[in-house]
C-alpha cells in the first residue's frame, strides 16, 4: 500500500509563532568590527556634503548651431523631406521648360534661361534658408541647378575651361619645338654612329 505524508497543521495567525533560534551565540560583551575610514574618501564631518554645481560646457555658437541644424527631429525631418520633394518637383518642371526652349532653338545665355536660372536659384535659397543648410552646396545637393546655370551663363563654363587651355598651349608652343630639335639632333648622332661602325 503506498503512504500518505501528512503535513504538520499551518499556524494560525491567531497563535504567536516561536521565536527562531540565532545561528551564532555572540557573547555578552561582543562588539561588532567597524573597519576605519580610509583618508579623503570618507568626510570628516557627519553633515551632508553639498553636491558641485554642474558647470556650464563652452560650446560655440555657430557649432552649436551647426549641430541642431544638422540634427532635426522627426516631425521636422519630415517635413524637410516634404519641402524637399516640393521643390525638386518645381525644379523637374523649370528643367523641361528649358529643355523645351532648347529643342525650339534658343541658343545657350538668352534671357529666357536667366529668368527660368533666376526662378530657380530662388527656390533653392528658400529651401536652404529655411532648413539652414549651406548655400555654396546648392549644385551638389541639387545636380540640375547646374545645367539651369551653364544654359543660362554659358560664359561661366568657357572661362572654368579656359585656364587649363591656355596652360597647355603655353606648354605646347614651348615644348614642341624643344623635342623635335632633340629628336633631328639625335637622329643625327645615331646617323654617325651608323655610319662610324660600318665604315661609311
Amino acid at each position: 500500500m503506498g503512504q500518505i505524508e501528512v503535513l504538520p497543521p499551518t499556524p494560525s495567525k491567531s497563535e504567536p509563532v516561536a521565536a527562531t533560534k540565532s545561528l551564532f551565540n555572540r557573547p555578552a560583551g561582543y562588539v561588532p568590527y567597524v573597519p576605519p575610514p580610509i583618508p579623503g574618501v570618507v568626510p570628516a564631518s557627519t553633515q551632508e556634503v553639498a553636491a558641485p554645481e554642474p558647470t556650464a560646457i563652452d560650446v560655440p555658437a555657430a557649432k552649436l548651431q551647426a549641430y541642431l541644424s544638422t540634427e532635426p527631429g522627426w516631425w521636422d525631418s519630415f517635413w524637410r523631406d516634404r519641402a524637399r520633394n516640393k521643390l525638386q518637383r518645381t525644379l523637374a518642371r523649370i528643367i523641361q521648360i528649358s529643355q523645351d526652349h532648347e529643342a525650339n532653338g534658343v541658343k545657350p545665355g538668352d534671357p529666357i534661361y536667366q529668368a527660368l536660372y533666376a526662378k530657380a536659384l530662388q527656390l533653392c535659397y528658400w529651401y536652404f534658408d529655411k532648413w539652414h543648410l549651406d548655400r555654396d552646396h546648392i549644385e551638389i545637393e541639387i545636380p540640375c541647378m547646374r545645367q539651369l546655370r551653364l544654359a543660362a551663363l554659358p560664359e561661366s563654363a568657357v572661362t572654368t575651361h579656359k585656364t587649363p587651355v591656355a596652360v597647355f598651349g603655353l606648354i605646347a608652343v614651348v615644348a614642341l619645338p624643344l623635342v623635335i630639335g632633340a629628336w633631328c639632333g639625335l637622329f643625327a648622332v645615331g646617323q654617325r654612329w651608323i655610319m662610324h661602325l660600318f665604315g661609311g
